[in-house]
């Protein structure tokens, strides 16, 4: 009787004895793994700010912005004369 009953107890402590054998070996890996995607992560933020930074500049010394702010300053002073005739 005690034979039976001890042995699923061997049987699970087994178990958990292989099962933390194999998570210690697993642990450098995984940590090996979250390294390389930090770095990763860190080289894809580097290499967008850097896109980002020459596409500001790019918009920055061409025509483009004063362009746009001065059909923005016709627009509204049209539309300002318009109100002005429209309520005097």
């Amino acid at each position: 009787m005690s034979l039976i009953l001890s042995l699923p107890v061997w049987v699970v402590v087994l178990s958990l004895v292989l099962e933390g054998l194999a998570l210690a070996q697993a642990a450098p890996q995984i940590s090996s793994t979250l390294e390389l995607i930090l770095d990763k992560l860190k080289e894809f933020g580097k290499a967008l700010k850097d896109k980002a930074l020459a596409a500001i500049e790019s918009i920055k010394q061409s025509d483009i912005p004063a362009k746009t702010q001065n059909w923005f300053s016709k627009t509204f002073n049209k539309g300002k004369e318009r109100l002005k005739i429209t309520f005097s």
